[in-house]
């Protein structure tokens, strides 16, 4: 009987009030989403395994759950949505670039898990696909930022440039080190610095996917972020297409509202 009265580890049921929240918050994301000209698109919970080797660090690969189906094909639960949205458009996008969409559901990962922490999380998310210009990357953010607001919440966004960052050494880097790289000015002066904050010196010890801006988003005096993205130049590449994307995602649970 004790079997029966838990659940897997990072595993749990919405019951009515965490139910009806969770709605909340996704219709308030798909209102600004669509009226921002984002098209939502639905994306399968399971995948073959073998299109995605290579695009996760080791760490990300092994959070995946895989398994052998019954037709001895490895597959691979969802645990991430960005290179599965590269996977189903790339096919289409030459002919439906720039394209704007955007997407929700669950994402299964099977990592170390702190107490009461989930391995079921609830994400949506939004990319821009087929434009590589530094107006794109300014209309993200702006997105970002907006979504965040109609929650209520001042959003603070931390972002840089991996390219870049790359190439700076450890230390306070500040938009001055990099004037002269016309792109990243042109992006700086166009945010609100009370709200967007470069962090040139804030390296990451693998980029992953991201080829350009990365970004976090933290909300009120959260330490744990929100949301994250950025830009992935080379994705499409390895589903035989050649397109500029950039996107976000953003985890409802950690959503204080």
């Amino acid at each position: 009987m004790a079997t029966r009265s838990r659940y897997p580890v990072g595993a749990r049921p919405l019951l009515i009030e965490e139910t009806a929240r969770r709605r909340r918050i996704e219709s308030r994301f798909v209102e600004v989403l669509e009226g921002a000209g984002y098209a939502e698109i639905v994306l399968p919970i399971i995948d073959f395994a073998e299109p995605y080797h290579g695009i996760f660090d080791r760490n990300a690969a092994r959070s995946s759950y895989r398994f052998t189906d019954r037709e001895g094909e490895l597959v691979a639960i969802r645990s991430d949505f960005t290179p599965m949205v590269a996977r189903a458009l790339a096919s289409t996008i030459a002919e439906n670039a720039p394209l704007r969409v955007f997407y929700r559901g669950d994402v299964i990962r099977c990592e170390a898990t702190r107490l009461g922490s989930n391995r079921e999380l609830f994400q949506i998310g939004a990319e821009l696909i087929g434009d590589a210009s530094a107006e794109a990357d300014i209309e993200v953010l702006r997105l970002v930022e907006s979504l965040v607001r109609a929650f209520d919440i001042k959003p603070l966004i931390v972002w840089n440039d991996v390219s870049v960052t790359t190439g700076l050494a450890p230390g306070a880097a500040t938009i001055d080190d990099v004037r002269d790289n016309e792109r990243l000015a042109a992006i700086n002066d166009a945010l609100d610095p009370d709200v967007f904050s470069l962090h040139l010196d804030d390296v990451e010890d693998s980029s992953g996917y991201y080829t350009g801006l990365r970004f976090r988003v933290y909300g009120r005096d959260s330490r744990t972020p929100i949301a994250q993205g950025g830009r992935y130049d080379s994705l499409y590449d390895r589903f035989g297409a050649s397109a500029p994307a950039l996107g976000f995602t953003f985890t409802i649970d950690d959503l204080e509202v």
